[in-house]
């Protein structure tokens, strides 16, 4: 999608819709703090929607605009048709494959097993909580010992090579509160991510925001608590892919890319939370997991 201009609020962005629809265009108006944003699916119209974006600017009244909605309407019709027909073709072809919905997203669920597999296997395996938090959490259990001697925060991460440490606090999750919470936002947000940009967009978002995350907080870490302080979970890959679908609702709107005002406002409202100490959360990791996310979506990928 490709935005072509803007309209005042005071005009009527439908008229242009029709008339854009009517000569084969297809667009979208979305509400904008300067009026109404118009919005071109196809690249190859663009030309052609900004000549008929400027005429109507020019004159709105003209009776070419106003005389296109019944063949607009025709062409929506005939749209809707077309699309309940191939419902209706490919409804028992995936209905018989259950595996479909995992091929569209592996990673997704993956992600969302591993995480709930190390917990419990933490919980009811005798001696393995304490072997996973002193193999994947982003300080080792000898690091932790040496307390307020911040100068062996990067030991394991870089002086011993173990570099997974950057990624893995993601997979582990300190009780069923904080995991629940993580994967069914995971499950949500990264679903959506990864039926519509495919499984490698999402693997290098998962990735980045993990090792931006982790680095995030452990920063947090030293300069906040004064101390080496561990921390888990995958909220900062969860604010990383919110911050990717709420960029896209604004610079690259699409069907199921966009979030709802609400799901914003809860989303930052957990964000500043953190920072009141009500409840002790990895807020490093969630604001630089947010800019990574903000930016890939910025980027448009």
């Amino acid at each position: 999608m490709r935005q072509i201009g803007t309209l005042p609020s005071t005009i009527d962005p439908r008229v242009l819709g029709d008339h854009l629809l009517a000569i084969g265009v297809t667009s979208r108006a979305v509400k904008a703090p300067e009026g109404w944003a118009i919005w071109v699916h196809s690249e190859d119209q663009v030309p052609k929607a900004r000549e008929e974006l400027a005429a109507y600017q020019q004159n709105p009244d003209d009776p070419r605009f106003h005389s296109a909605a019944q063949t607009a309407a025709e062409v929506r019709k005939r749209s809707e048709q077309l699309d309940r027909e191939y419902r209706k073709n490919v409804k028992d072809v995936s209905s018989t494959w259950q595996g479909v919905r995992f091929r569209r997203r592996p990673l997704t669920v993956s992600l969302v097993v591993l995480c709930v597999a190390l917990f419990l296997a933490g919980e009811l395996v005798p001696g393995a909580s304490a072997w996973l938090y002193d193999h994947l959490e982003f300080f080792s259990m000898a690091t932790l010992r040496k307390g307020s001697d911040m100068s062996h925060g990067l030991d394991d991460v870089v002086k011993r090579g173990e570099a997974w440490r950057a990624i893995t606090p993601i997979f582990l999750h300190v009780n069923v509160l904080h995991l629940v919470f993580n994967v069914w936002a995971l499950w949500m947000v990264g679903t959506i991510i990864e039926a519509r940009r495919g499984t490698i967009m999402f693997l290098l978002l998962v990735l980045a925001s993990a090792v931006v995350s982790n680095i995030g907080q452990y920063l947090y870490v030293i300069n906040f608590y004064k101390e080496l302080h561990p921390w888990v979970g995958i909220s900062g890959v969860v604010y990383a892919l919110f911050g990717y679908l709420w960029m896209k609702g604004h610079v690259d709107p699409e069907p199921g890319m966009v979030l709802h005002p609400s799901t914003v406002r809860t989303m930052l409202f957990w964000l500043l939370l953190g920072f009141t100490n009500f409840i002790p959360m990895a807020n490093g990791a969630h604001v630089l997991g947010l800019i990574v996310g903000v930016l890939f979506g910025l980027a448009r990928f």
